[in-house]
């Protein structure tokens, strides 16, 4: 499933931080940092491919990716949305057993 955020800068600390687009219908979010009110003016779209519970069961096959991509791809399995670019290797990483997402 693809959902929308947005990042949004803090006025008074400077913290970027990400909203889900359903909260950012009011004129202001709190920041989660220092709790002041902050107006997203200027607040970007990322979407986020929002990940089920996933599970590695082949860490061989993991271990063949790059550096680079482990980190992401350990990332987004921690935090349970993982960037549009990473969706075709979580999909074949699926279909070769190495993934499993419920």
């Amino acid at each position: 499933m693809l959902k929308t955020f947005y990042r949004v800068g803090c006025d008074r600390c400077g913290v970027v931080f990400e909203v889900e687009e359903g909260e950012l219908a009011g004129d202001a979010v709190r920041c989660p940092h220092c709790g002041a009110l902050s107006t997203p003016k200027n607040a970007a779209p990322v979407e986020y491919v929002v990940l089920q519970d996933c599970e590695i069961r082949d860490w061989e096959r993991i271990g063949m990716l790059s550096n680079a991509v482990q980190d992401l791809l350990l990332k987004a399995l921690e935090s349970g949305r993982a960037p549009r670019e990473l969706l075709p290797i979580i999909a074949k990483l699926r279909d070769v057993g190495a993934l499993i997402c419920l």
